[in-house]
């Protein structure tokens, strides 16, 4: 019980942590620039500062936390999967996203004001400016993500549960982090996805694969093309892709887990 406790403990002050550094971090340079606090024209300049103010703040604490056994701590080991076994989980990945993606535009929900923002802020990005963006969103954030999530707080309550209940408690933790309910929503589930990666792989490493791949591909898609409009279109995507998310899970499910896992 100590070590669910402990653990929910160190997410909670991570969370206040985020939310609260990348908040002073996005509001200081831009008052610093402009005087005031701008969101919608500065948005970029507010991505650019606020994604790494949070990033680095999972990765500092991750690292604190698991001690000097880190490697261990947070699944910094070799991948159970092969290359190619990799590779389906990166198509999984980005099927899960597209399908999740299709069924806010079905359901009419919206993908909510977090995701809305920075659609259009990726949409009037330069070439520069998307780059940066490729770097910072698409690659730092899923090492912070991913080393707090599936590394510490994963491994941490395997400990203790099953890997069901473990990845679902994690998935809901990341989703909550991203501050509003679309977005969380679609986050969690991309939480129980990489959850399994990170169980079946035993390894973070494969996960924050995924994760870069996902979030490069968000990145581009949302400043070259955008969501895909239509039910009809919206609805074949989602069937598409969940028969290729379900035939990712099947190959993942046929790797052999480790003796005691």
């Amino acid at each position: 019980m100590w070590l669910i406790v402990s653990t929910l403990v160190v997410y909670l002050v991570t969370a206040a942590a985020v939310f609260g550094l990348q908040l002073v971090a996005v509001t200081a340079l831009l008052t610093w620039r402009t005087g005031t606090l701008d969101i919608e024209r500065d948005g970029l300049t507010a991505l650019l500062v606020g994604v790494p103010a949070s990033s680095l703040t999972l990765i500092g604490i991750a690292l604190l936390v698991a001690g000097r056994h880190r490697r261990v701590r947070l699944r910094l080991l070799p991948s159970r999967l092969s290359p190619g076994e990799v590779v389906v989980a990166v198509v999984g990945m980005l099927a899960l996203s597209q399908a999740l993606d299709s069924l806010v535009q079905l359901l009419g929900v919206g993908a909510g004001p977090a995701l809305e923002w920075m659609n259009r802020t990726l949409a009037a990005a330069s070439r520069g400016g998307l780059v940066l963006a490729v770097i910072v969103v698409g690659l730092l954030a899923p090492v912070g993500e991913e080393l707090f999530f599936r590394g510490y707080m994963l491994t941490r309550l395997r400990q203790a549960w099953s890997p069901g209940p473990a990845i679902l408690v994690t998935a809901i933790a990341f989703g909550i982090i991203h501050g509003e309910w679309v977005h969380g929503v679609l986050a969690a589930g991309i939480g129980i996805y990489l959850g399994v990666v990170a169980e079946r792989s035993g390894s973070v490493l494969p996960a924050i694969i995924c994760h870069a791949a996902n979030n490069t591909a968000s990145v581009l898609i949302s400043a070259w093309v955008g969501s895909p409009h239509g039910r009809g279109l919206n609805a074949a995507l989602a069937v598409v892709c969940a028969l290729v998310l379900g035939c990712a899970l099947r190959r993942l499910a046929r790797v052999p887990q480790a003796a005691g896992t």
